[in-house]
């Protein structure tokens, strides 16, 4: 019984990896994933010029500028506060107009290019996401 259950483990690896193919399953085995950096973002005054960055890299991956990064914001930014999406980071820029405090989220795809075309699987996870804040004071 213990023998069948074996081969059976074995069968089914060897039809994943056939089927799926192994680079799938190293990227996930290997944590090969999409990563925006957490950090807290300064603080904004009414009036004066603003500028903080956000940079994301692929955790686990030597060739991480091998990839595209795909960048959205979604959210209330400050008003007088823009972004620009650079190379592997978002660049929060401008003037706040208006004191609060200002919640929004960085989504983050990724592509990786290979001889053949884009790679819809380069990585264990496609994309991530996470939530950011801006406070802006008097």
């Amino acid at each position: 019984m213990i023998q069948l259950k074996r081969l059976t483990g074995i069968c089914s690896l060897s039809l994943l990896l056939l089927f799926g193919g192994c680079d799938e399953i190293f990227e996930c085995i290997f944590n090969i994933n999409p990563e925006i950096h957490n950090k807290q973002l300064l603080i904004g005054f009414v009036g004066e010029r603003y500028s903080d960055i956000v940079t994301a890299e692929i955790s686990n991956e030597v060739n991480d500028n091998d990839y595209d990064y795909f960048f959205d914001v979604i959210g209330e930014l400050p008003p007088g506060i823009f972004y620009d999406f650079n190379r592997r980071s978002v660049e929060f820029f401008g003037t706040p107009e208006e004191t609060g405090t200002y919640r929004f989220t960085v989504e983050l795809f990724v592509e990786g290019y290979d001889y053949d075309g884009y790679d819809r699987s380069p990585t264990c996870s496609e994309s991530t996401v996470r939530e950011f804040t801006i406070q802006v004071v008097e």
